[in-house]
């Protein structure tokens, strides 16, 4: 998409007061089995960045123990005082970057990749020294709108809360996402004032000040507005999961899996299924699971993470699998618990079979080995 990636700065440092938890930062929120930061760090990696900053503050250490491993590079804002104080805490771990720089809120899971690329584009493309993602909002409602001049420029970014009733009846509003020539980033954040409604430091006030100074401010349309639907409490999380089980579920029947209720099946993220499996009603299927070819699973199963179904195996009606590989053409059909196994080929489980492989310590693993056949209400217990 670009040649060579800006420097990414995630702005993920906000508590979440919507969300009304105590203990989870709202970047750490579960959205189809992968914290809501996941989607926004995906959708960066299309720019192919150059380094990516995560703005931590509310249980930093939680986030970074979520992401650790991940080649992340991590920044923090004490106190939450706006997205220009994040930012200028983000530049403090990019003291020599002279390139670009692409800032992004951290609650935006259905903003894409592409959208990031073209924004990046656009920016390099124009010579700007800031470029900003902007869509008309059948809703403005919520939103930063965008101030034009009588030549059609965009000129200034205005919260709503600071809004004029003129301003607040603008429909262009402000997506999220900002591209800023490095020098320019530094510049702006030192200049920004607290002198809005909400006594904080916006960075879309930078765009103005560029504007100002005779600068190149640049606006990138962006067309589909629900790219930039937020998540700001469990309302929105709920809405965006149901919205995100409906393309996951599209996505693999598209690819030749048969989900007989699409509406009655929930498929996390960074799920695997082959082609000719069957997935009936009122399943649960999380992150980390992989179903091979030729599988039928439900109704009524939860596979939890770490599940392996190899191909031709069957899991039905009440039975939870957890942690544990099912072996080729291997059945357990009915009311059982599988966890932390290893089950070879060919191997009938007979219904009500328990794994109890756990001490309340330490978990063992359980083997059942090839073509094996377990009659109906067995415990096996490991060690």
């Amino acid at each position: 998409m670009v040649e060579s990636g800006p420097a990414v700065l995630v702005l993920a440092a906000g508590k979440g007061v919507r969300m009304h938890s105590r203990i989870v930062p709202k970047v750490l929120q579960e959205l189809c089995g992968v914290p809501l930061l996941e989607y926004v760090l995906e959708a960066a990696r299309a720019v192919r960045p150059s380094t990516t900053v995560v703005v931590v503050g509310f249980e930093s250490e939680k986030v970074r123990e979520r992401f650790k491993d991940r080649g992340l590079t991590w920044a923090v804002q004490e106190e939450q005082l706006g997205t220009a104080h994040a930012a200028r805490a983000g530049l403090t771990a990019l003291p020599q970057w002279e390139g670009d720089v692409l800032i992004l809120n951290g609650d935006l899971p259905h903003l894409r990749g592409e959208t990031l690329g073209a924004l990046v584009e656009k920016h390099r493309g124009s010579g700007a020294d800031v470029t900003i993602l902007t869509c008309e909002k059948s809703d403005p409602t919520g939103y930063g709108r965008i101030v034009r001049d009588g030549e059609g420029r965009a000129v200034a970014v205005v919260e709503e809360r600071d809004a004029t009733e003129a301003e607040k009846r603008i429909r262009e509003v402000n997506a999220g996402a900002y591209v800023f020539r490095a020098p320019v980033l530094r510049d702006v954040v030192e200049r920004i004032r607290a002198d809005n409604a909400q006594n904080e430091y916006y960075i879309p006030d930078g765009f103005r000040l560029v504007a100002e100074a005779g600068g190149r401010a640049e606006t990138c349309p962006l067309t589909d507005e629900s790219e930039i639907e937020q998540v700001t409490d469990r309302l929105d999380l709920a809405r965006s999961a149901a919205r995100i089980y409906r393309e996951n579920a599209r996505e693999h029947m598209r690819s030749g899996v048969t989900i007989v209720i699409p509406e009655a099946t929930l498929i996390d993220k960074n799920v695997r299924i082959g082609p000719d499996s069957v997935i009936l009603p009122f399943c649960v299927i999380e992150s980390g699971v992989t179903i091979g070819a030729g599988c039928k699973v439900g109704p009524f199963t939860h596979l939890r993470a770490g599940t392996v179904l190899e191909d031709g195996s069957e899991v039905g009606n009440f039975t939870e699998v957890k942690a544990t590989r099912l072996g080729r053409k291997s059945k357990a059909k009915h009311l059982s618990y599988l966890g932390n196994g290893i089950i070879g080929a060919e191997v009938n489980v007979g219904a009500g079979t328990i794994f109890a492989n756990y001490d309340g310590k330490k978990k063992e693993t359980t083997v059942v080995e090839e073509g094996a056949f377990l009659g109906s209400g067995s415990i096996l217990v490991a060690p």
